[in-house]
């Protein structure tokens, strides 16, 4: 429906309160289609906003997915140059090894012909410089695989400083990054594991290098308190039965996981041990409140309280 024209326009309030007088039902016609007019525009202008307001979502939504497309498109770049680069380097490694070096001599004997043993000899130097220099040297020797990680908090650890161990001294097994990662997602399991698979696309993880698998894991399982907490099991830490070398190990190990100065672990050390170490203290002193030397100290005399 097109805009409704009213009955008469009016030049003037008077004008136009005669014209409503005589003509009551074409002025009532009027407000009639003048509000239904302006009801059809305020719809149009309501479904225009919606439409606009979804297109808008719709644009948003597109470009953030093109984003993401492209950074990932981004990073599987990147890593197929380093791979590429890699490569290239091992097989320049490879060839140079397997191409055999001669010295090319500046004369070449004629008159003097070579006689047998002198050729044997030659012939077995020339099999020696070869072998030595086909393909690369002895590999390593193999480290015995790690015990697989389940996401325990505890182990971590562990698993992350025998998996920099392991890839350090089998280095030479490990020549590119897709091997290197694909041995730490190998000795995976459990929770572990189900957090890596999102980021494994066709068996591969989808990182720069182990480092960056084994930081993943630290942020999912690590613990954000560990000094903390080792500090308070410190303080906690009593002999009671135990040996005095098992009480201690665990002293050393959670001073040290509580990075603790020394100058702290004398007293804490007496405040652990049980009460007959601390009564034969009172017979026998330490010569040193030193840690070191307080420490053997009192392993030497818990050894003379067992034996006696």
């Amino acid at each position: 429906m097109g805009r409704p024209e009213p009955p008469l326009s009016a030049d003037s309030p008077d004008d136009l309160l005669d014209s409503v007088r005589q003509q009551p039902n074409e002025w009532l016609i009027y407000l009639r289609n003048t509000c239904q007019y302006t009801f059809d525009l305020e719809n149009q202008v309501s479904a225009l906003q919606t439409t606009i307001t979804a297109e808008r979502r719709s644009a948003h939504t597109e470009a953030a997915e093109r984003d993401g497309i492209i950074r990932y498109q981004k990073e599987q770049f990147e890593l197929a140059q380093k791979e590429i680069r890699q490569l290239t380097i091992e097989k320049s490694q490879i060839t140079a090894a397997a191409s055999p070096a001669v010295n090319t001599p500046t004369t070449v004997p004629i008159s003097h012909p070579v006689i047998e043993g002198c050729a044997d000899d030659l012939a077995g130097r020339t099999a020696i410089a070869s072998a030595s220099h086909s393909g690369r040297g002895h590999l390593s020797e193999k480290l015995p695989d790690l015990r697989e990680f389940d996401g325990s908090r505890n182990d971590l650890r562990r698993f992350t400083q025998q998996i920099y161990g392991k890839l350090t001294a089998n280095a030479d097994r490990f020549l590119n990054a897709t091997a290197r990662m694909t041995y730490v997602a190998g000795r995976l399991t459990g929770r572990a594991y189900e957090l890596m698979l999102p980021k494994t696309a066709y068996g591969i993880p989808q990182f720069i290098d182990y480092e960056d698998m084994l930081l993943y894991l630290e942020k999912a399982f690590g613990d954000p308190d560990r000094v903390q907490n080792a500090q308070n099991r410190l303080f906690s830490l009593k002999q009671k039965n135990q040996d005095f070398s098992v009480y201690f190990s665990e002293f050393q190990r959670l001073a040290l996981e509580g990075e603790m100065s020394e100058g702290a672990l004398t007293p804490l050390l007496f405040q652990g041990i049980s009460r007959e170490l601390q009564d034969m203290l009172l017979h026998s002193p330490a010569p040193s409140n030193k840690y070191s030397a307080y420490a053997q100290h009192l392993q030497m005399l818990d050894i003379c309280y067992r034996q006696h």
